[in-house]
């Protein structure tokens, strides 16, 4: 699977707008879907996690809409879904460039990741991997 709101629909989610969202949730409110940059998750801390802190081109996308719609969902997740948030892996054509564009996205149904710590100014989050309810 490759396209954002094809994966964002195995959640059974639509996305609010198909060119800028990078999150989603279901019709019922109870299901929050977020993307992760593949590259950036970190498989090798114990629980697996992931972050956006600290990361250099916050100034680039901090203001953008799919971010301002990020920071609503993190905030619904946080305060109706206990932090869970289901994931959506994408994947970038080139992983160093300044302004990402995605290769390739697809839904990780056994990765259930918990909201850590939000920025709701900035919309940098951070969250842990917990077990597949």
């Amino acid at each position: 699977m490759t396209g954002l709101a094809a994966a964002f629909r195995s959640f059974g989610a639509e996305p609010r707008n198909p060119r800028w969202s990078s999150s989603a949730r279901t019709p019922d409110n109870k299901t929050v879907i977020m993307t992760l940059w593949k590259d950036k998750i970190d498989y090798s801390s114990k629980p697996i996690s992931y972050s956006t802190f600290g990361s250099p081109t916050l100034e680039r996308w901090k203001d953008q809409l799919g971010n301002r719609e990020r920071i609503d969902n993190l905030n619904w997740a946080r305060d109706h879904c206990d932090g869970v948030m289901r994931v959506v892996i994408i994947k970038a054509i080139d992983e160093g460039a300044a302004s990402r564009r995605i290769a390739q996205s697809y839904p990780q149904k056994n990765m259930v990741m918990k909201l850590t710590r939000l920025d709701e100014d900035t919309g940098e989050f951070s969250a842990v991997n917990v077990e597949v309810p």
